[in-house]
């Protein structure tokens, strides 16, 4: 046999290993052959038929790298095609075997594990020819020797030296919708993971100061900040009050004075910015000044330059985190929709992180129910004609998505679930279904899922947990209660010393009691307290008591107040309008149940409301929804069967509210009011309709009609 792995060795290496091999076969008698001279070259192909591969239906085995490795066979053939050539390959018996026979043969070939009819291998083959050689019987191949790749000392060549079929990789079509015991049971899973990715990355050992400046041997920095206090999870006592004192450090050491020697809010870095204004907000402090400094200001005055990845999208999540700027427009919103509709991309990096994070901030945005002539009719269609169906093709066999190089990949995971997340899209819906997986099933153990990352795997979980939890969105921070946000927003409503008179010191008066009990409300830390600039608080209070009362005393009125409201409907979905003021929404004679609802106020006086149901299978709601956010369950098909619901603010003992619903088999109850239960229990009926109004305290309420039950709410329990 000639074992052609000698053959492309350098000239003197043949020529010795020949000398030795004749000085041994004369030493014992033997009479070595000589090649014949001129023989004929016949260039070797290697063909490679590639099996396709089906995930099977009753899923795949732990190792998810071996199962996406692809089998073959080869077979060896004439490269110039004639029947003569392939007749001396066949007739010499020659095959492909290792080129090191004690090593196992590394196998490059994996398919990317996204359904396809056709997968391409032409550029992972010439690494596996590489591990083998041809070998062959010399005498049976007569006055023909082969040629190939190996012995030119080059990289095989497709076409030239290989070709392959390109076979598919299909799914098994498995999109049951797991039932709600398994979506809530992912979902648990998913916040333990979150803890305990937190306290892997974040240990109770970590002081605020170095999880804001880092350490000689680790950086934390304020994205694991943000998430941790977004998820929950406290490192140890007085971490986050630790933090905000490293922020005011960081800043205040920046020696960035204007020449009056106050705190200039240029030249720093605004993605750093945006960043530290999303953690500090997060943490329940006020971003518009840390240590005097305004970090919503440098996002906003084109004076703090960064060359870092998505600054502007960054900073769209920090301005947006506690409605520091109420009253902007959104055209880089519009701006972000309009170029994904057109196909336009930015960068040039193909990775879908970078795809994905470019176009980020449109999905807090996101409304199904919206429709042409709306302010965000853009978004919706540039979420349901682009970036859902985007996801539904990325997504593996696996359920995880594939980030253009792996799927242990955190950050194309994360940046996915985070613009699901924050777009409130159902991921327990069909189209996200891969095989029987959803894209929570491989996540559920840190030691298996990914090897780097864990704060950002955390956050991209969190913001899928909070949609759907129905809680405010990952970058919508104004559910945390005991912010300083709040306060400094009535502080900065505070009229100008200049402007008071004893005409409107009334007005005065009400907005410095405003700011009294926005502070009394509140559960601040002695650390949240000091952060407060009580300036302009103190000069109007000066000011106030100094001028002299209006001649005419003017008599306080009350704001007023508009009470809007929808509901989910069983068969009907949202409805599309907010109803008002006591009209019925729901239905009546459909015998349809309430499965959610969202309630809010219009009001120009401090005036909030909350509101929590008895749903179905899980009884009341443990907290208080508010303000227009849900209330109820989404996709399980759960009725309500009773609901409380009550005003906040500092206004609130000015008003009451009355609610009266329609319950199964009684109709109309009477109005229930301020937190009382309205419905019905243990009698398992629905609700299929609400009436709410709001009027000033000790008014009554509308009358009802004739032979209405007398009670509000009707226990069996």
């Amino acid at each position: 046999m000639k074992n052609v792995k000698e053959i492309g060795k350098k000239t003197w290496l043949i020529m010795a290993y020949l000398l030795i091999m004749a000085m041994t076969m004369t030493i014992i008698g033997i009479t070595p052959v000589k090649a014949a001279a001129n023989k004929t070259d016949i260039p070797v192909k290697v063909v490679f038929n590639i099996d396709n591969k089906v995930v099977p239906a009753q899923g795949i085995n732990e190792n998810a790298d071996e199962f996406l490795k692809a089998t073959y066979t080869t077979k060896l053939v004439a490269a110039d095609g004639s029947k003569e050539s392939q007749a001396v390959i066949d007739q010499c018996g020659a095959k492909l075997v290792p080129m090191y026979p004690e090593s196992e043969i590394q196998n490059p070939l994996k398919f990317s594990g996204l359904e396809a009819n056709a997968n391409y291998f032409g550029e992972a083959i010439p690494s596996l020819l590489n591990q083998y050689i041809i070998e062959y019987d010399e005498a049976l191949a007569g006055n023909y020797q082969l040629t190939y790749w190996y012995e030119e000392e080059r990289t095989p060549v497709v076409g030239k030296d290989f070709e392959a079929n390109m076979p598919s990789f299909s799914y098994n079509g498995n999109t049951t919708v797991p039932g709600s015991a398994k979506q809530e049971a992912l979902i648990s899973a998913a916040e333990n993971l979150i803890q305990d990715s937190l306290a892997s990355r974040l240990p109770a050992s970590v002081s605020g100061h170095d999880a804001v400046f880092g350490t000689t041997a680790k950086a934390y920095g304020s994205w694991l900040i943000f998430t941790s206090a977004r998820a929950g999870y406290t490192p140890h006592n007085g971490f986050y009050t630790e933090c905000y004192d490293a922020y005011v450090q960081k800043y205040q050491q920046s020696n960035k004075k204007d020449p009056q020697g106050k705190p200039l809010n240029e030249g720093f870095d605004a993605n750093e910015v945006a960043k530290d204004a999303l953690a500090i907000t997060a943490i329940g402090y006020d971003a518009r000044n840390v240590g005097g400094y305004n970090l919503i200001e440098m996002l906003t005055n084109g004076k703090n330059p960064s060359d870092g990845y998505f600054v502007k999208q960054v900073s769209e999540f920090a301005i947006d985190s506690y409605n520091y700027l109420p009253d902007r427009d959104h055209a880089y919103i519009h701006e972000l929709a309009a170029n994904a509709l057109a196909g336009a991309v930015s960068h040039s990096d193909p990775l879908i992180d970078m795809y994905i994070m470019e176009f980020q901030p449109i999905a807090p945005f996101y409304d199904p129910n919206a429709k042409a002539g709306d302010e965000f009719y853009d978004v919706k269609q540039a979420m349901e004609t682009v970036f859902i169906p985007y996801f539904a093709r990325i997504q593996g066999y696996t359920g995880l998505f594939y980030s253009g190089i792996e799927y242990d990949n955190a950050w194309s995971n994360a940046q996915s679930m985070m613009m699901l997340g924050t777009g409130n899209v159902d991921i327990f819906q069909a189209d996200f279904i891969k095989n029987g997986y959803t894209m929570l099933d491989m996540l559920t153990d840190i030691n298996k899922s990914f090897s780097a990352d864990e704060g950002q795997i955390a956050r991209g979980y969190e913001a899928i947990v909070r949609s759907y939890r129905n809680e405010k969105q990952l970058f919508d921070c104004t559910d945390v209660a005991n912010s300083t946000v709040k306060v400094n927003t009535a502080i900065l409503a505070l009229p100008e010393v200049s402007a008071i008179t004893s005409a409107n010191k009334v007005s005065a008066q009400k907005a410095l009691a405003a700011v009294d009990a926005m502070l009394g409300s509140l559960n601040l830390t002695t650390s949240q307290v000091s952060s407060i600039d009580m300036t302009q608080y103190n000069a109007v209070k000066a000011k106030v008591e100094a001028t002299e009362d209006p001649t005419d005393p003017v008599e306080p009125t009350l704001p007023t107040v508009d009470c809007l409201y929808r509901t989910h409907i069983q068969n009907d979905g949202w409805e599309k309008e907010f109803k008002t003021n006591g009209e019925m929404s729901g239905t009546a004679g459909r015998s349809l149940r309430l499965e959610g609802i969202e309630v809010k106020l219009e009001s120009e006086g401090d005036l909030g409301i909350h509101y929590k149901t008895h749903i179905e299978n899980i009884g009341w709601e443990k907290n208080w929804k508010a303000d227009g956010e849900m209330s109820g369950t989404k996709g399980q098909g759960l009725r309500l069967e009773a609901i409380q619901i009550e005003l906040t603010g500092a206004d609130a003992d000015k008003f009451d509210v009355y609610y009266r619903v329609h319950a199964q088999n009684f109709g109309w109850l009477n109005w229930a009011k301020d937190g009382d239960s309205a419905g019905t229990a243990g009698f398992g009926n629905r609700l299929e309709g609400i009436k709410i109004v709001v009027v000033p305290e000790g008014e009554t309420p509308p009358e009802v009609e004739a032979g209405t039950n007398d009670q509000a709410f009707i226990s069996n329990n």
